[in-house]
């Protein structure tokens, strides 16, 4: 388990070099699946959130899952079911752009993507770059790591 973790983090913290990539390169053939169900998978995230069905998002959730918020504070399993299903906007359930899905052998997959969500601070759309870790468990598909960065906005001259 632990190396596992380690894995993923190393995994997040060299995807963001991914996600800036301006082509992301075709998929095999043979990923085609795997990655029709991430994005299966997502859309079926976004439906629990709106239905506020805990039980699917406890299952579409690893254990140890983890997600890093770009204050760098960490959200475990709990903590972001909670906070999917409070209402407030999240890379989860805001409009996405640039969804690229990435298949590592048969059971990792990530995906990246931007996605404009209002600062609960200024009331104002900020955008964020994110990135989602997939595994392939027994019972399918979960989100094992995600992170969120905000894209910084060029200074005014």
């Amino acid at each position: 388990m632990l190396a596992r973790r380690a894995f993923l983090t190393a995994l997040v913290a060299t995807a963001p070099s991914l996600a800036l990539a301006q082509t992301p390169p075709r998929a095999p053939a043979s990923s085609i699946p795997a990655t029709q169900d991430v994005l299966a998978l997502r859309e079926k995230i976004r439906a629990a959130i709106a239905k506020k069905d805990r039980a699917t998002l406890e299952a579409a959730y690893a254990e140890n899952f983890m997600h890093m918020r770009d204050s760098g504070r960490a959200d475990l399993k709990a903590e972001r079911i909670a906070l999917l299903l409070s209402g407030e906007e999240t890379i989860e359930t805001a409009p996405e752009e640039g969804v690229a899905v990435q298949t590592y052998g048969a059971s990792t997959a990530v995906a990246t993507g931007v996605s404009q969500i209002k600062d609960p601070a200024t009331r104002r759309p900020a955008t964020f770059r994110w990135v989602v870790v997939y595994v392939r468990a027994e019972t399918g598909w979960q989100v094992a790591l995600s992170q969120a960065s905000r894209v910084a906005t060029p200074a005014r001259r």
